[in-house]
């Protein structure tokens, strides 16, 4: 058999925007490429809505709670089951902001109702 040798090139892409990358930590658990142009999207629909911005950190922690209840039920990794909660959490708060009925109870991503999900306001403190 001869030996057969390839030189291979890669080039960026040329567009403006950044190519995603996988992150670590509580972000790396949760986010992937699909959900992040999800929560992109859904995003300024919710604060248009509801008049508060998403936030993604408290999603990340909801789909956390109900990721680690899975772990606890079924096994598996976390970061399997983070994923797959968050695309759910998304969709969601998706069809609760389309008024659709939907089969996902909130109540197990310990979130009572989706403004429970915005960016909570920061106070100064005062010297």
């Amino acid at each position: 058999m001869a030996k057969v040798s390839f030189t291979v090139s890669y080039r960026g892409k040329t567009t403006t925007k950044e190519a995603w990358a996988q992150s670590t930590g509580l972000t790396g658990q949760n986010l992937s490429e699909a959900n992040d142009r999800f929560f992109r999207m859904l995003a300024p629909k919710f604060e248009k809505a509801m008049g508060v911005r998403l936030s993604k950190v408290a999603v990340y922690k909801a789909s956390r709670e109900a990721a680690r209840k899975l772990k606890a039920e079924y096994g598996g990794r976390i970061l399997s089951h983070s994923i797959c909660t968050f695309d759910l959490l998304l969709t969601a708060i998706y069809k609760e902001l389309k008024k659709r009925p939907h089969e996902i109870d909130m109540g197990a991503f310990n979130v009572n109702n989706i403004t429970d999900l915005a960016i909570k306001s920061r106070k100064r403190k005062s010297a």
